[in-house]
């Protein structure tokens, strides 16, 4: 339930900031010298929400079974660094979800919870607009980096591996310094490693989740 409250959450703002920008540019008390400008540095704290990544048992003897990260709240924060006055931006982002691992036991069963875990990824890439209107700027964004796998159990250490990510969102300005962003993003972390006989191909190797999130961009 919490989840599904959260996305109406996201809705309702979203669509209230769209009718307040609409009835903005009907009343002629807003133009394209409100909005931020392409070449400006733009900070994003935000926050979300994060589900799936299972860790298969024939990847590790640690929990001798499947388990999955619990979907959970996540926040980070974004740099967007301008490429000129073309719009694009060379994004950094920074981003943390402490969670807890489980067993899947299937739909309507109880979790059967193994440890702690918290998940963190930091990357790099590109924020690329499109279709951009007066009222908001629609982009797609590309990154990778690394994830960080950190289950809380001693003697055990967190375990480093590259990841790569891919989402879409959109800006709504507020004004020339400040605008609402929400945003959609899948990671996929390669959990595999690295042995190859005959180049067999890896089963149950990948770590993917998806996230949803929402910011507020300082632009400056």
């Amino acid at each position: 339930m919490r989840k599904y409250g959260f996305l109406l959450f996201l809705l309702l703002l979203t669509t209230t900031s769209l009718f307040a920008q609409n009835e903005n540019w009907r009343r002629g008390r807003h133009d394209y010298r409100d909005a931020p400008s392409d070449d400006a540095f733009e900070l994003t704290p935000f926050v979300g929400y994060r589900w799936g990544g299972t860790i298969f048992a024939d990847q590790t003897n640690l929990f001798h079974r499947d388990v999955e990260v619990k979907p959970s709240a996540d926040f980070g924060v974004d740099l967007g660094i301008p490429l000129g006055d073309t719009g694009l931006k060379l994004e950094l982002m920074a981003n943390h979800q402490s969670s807890t691992l489980r067993t899947d036991t299937g739909i309507f069963q109880p979790d059967n919870r193994v440890a702690d875990v918290d998940v963190n990824y930091v990357q790099a890439g590109l924020q690329i607009p499109f279709a951009r209107s007066r009222n908001a700027t629609p982009y797609v964004v590309v990154s990778g980096g690394l994830a960080t796998i950190d289950p809380q159990v001693t003697n055990v250490s967190a375990e480093n591996r590259f990841a790569a990510s891919a989402g879409i969102g959109v800006k709504v300005p507020v004004n020339r310094n400040l605008s609402l962003r929400l945003e959609g993003r899948g990671y996929y972390t390669s959990l595999g490693n690295g042995d190859c006989r005959v180049c067999d191909y890896f089963v149950n190797e990948d770590f993917t989740q998806g996230e949803v999130n929402m910011g507020f961009v300082f632009s400056f």
